[in-house]
């Protein structure tokens, strides 16, 4: 009896054929889901040690403990649960959250490290952070000769993984309702980016922590400087969506190159609000 040996490539087939759009889209779903269901965690903290002012005797150890603390869970859980759609399909640097974490991580550390200057000098923004010495910020960028406190980084990465997870969420519930064309989808996405500058500076910059924590006016940063932060969002939105778009996976090098892209569309609308629009 003759037996037909099977060759290797259709052994292999299922290892070697990409995933469906729908696995690919179901793994982007999860994980904002994810991030947003374990935010109000880190916003509790954060509106508890605001309203406590137990900040005000921090040193940098504890602001950094906190820190890290408030970003673990949105890039640690995505990582562990076992119910991720994607585990086991794809390396796991390769997989969605990985992705996305690795995007944010660059786009935090280029607004962090310059942006931050840009609002000190433009909008008004004030650190008084008295035991936190430990500082990493551009040595060139502003003027102001204020530092950024160290631990803003990880702080700002669990602030913007709930912003733009919240953002892609809200901009496929609205396009999928209104199907609307291009120029219209433009304004929503600067809707939405206004929408969450305004909310963080009307909730962060609250009077009582104008000690440690505000801007010189806050009204006007309210009305019309939160269309200068909005550039963050107005930009990177459009930007973070592409991310194993229609379907198809992304390698985390394409990842970090879009990222860097990003950073430098940022900038160019950070400068151009202080051509044309100047200091608050």
């Amino acid at each position: 009896m003759k037996f037909e040996q099977t060759p290797a490539s259709s052994r292999h087939s299922s290892k070697a054929q990409p995933e469906s759009t729908s696995q690919v889209e179901a793994a982007k779903t999860w994980t904002l889901h994810i991030i947003l269901l374990q935010s109000p965690v880190w916003i509790a903290a954060v509106a508890a040690v605001m309203q406590t002012g137990v900040l005000r005797q921090w040193t940098d150890v504890e602001y950094l403990l906190f820190s890290v603390s408030a970003a673990a869970p949105s890039v640690l859980l995505p990582a562990l649960l076992p119910s991720r759609p994607d585990r086991g399909r794809r390396p796991w640097y390769e997989a969605y959250h990985a992705k996305l974490h690795a995007w944010l991580a660059v786009v935090v550390a280029f607004g962090t490290y310059f942006g931050t200057h840009y609002f000190f000098d433009l909008m008004g923004m004030r650190y008084a952070f008295a035991g936190a010495r430990w500082t990493l910020g551009a040595e060139v960028v502003g003027t102001s000769g204020q530092g950024v406190p160290l631990f803003l980084y990880p702080l700002t990465h669990a602030y913007f993984a709930t912003y733009f997870a919240a953002l892609l969420v809200a901009e496929r519930a609205v396009v999928g309702w209104l199907r609307p064309g291009s120029v219209v989808r433009a304004a929503v996405v600067l809707a939405l980016a206004y929408a969450v500058a305004f909310a963080e500076t009307f909730f962060m910059a609250s009077p009582l922590l104008a000690d440690v924590f505000a801007y010189d006016n806050r009204e006007r940063m309210l009305g019309v400087g939160s269309f200068g932060y909005a550039s963050y969002f107005a930009v990177g939105l459009p930007m973070v969506r592409r991310i194993d778009g229609c379907g198809k996976s992304w390698g985390l090098e394409r990842v970090l190159i879009e990222a860097l892209a990003t950073c430098m569309m940022i900038m160019v609308s950070l400068e151009m609000w202080a051509k044309f629009i100047g200091p608050l």
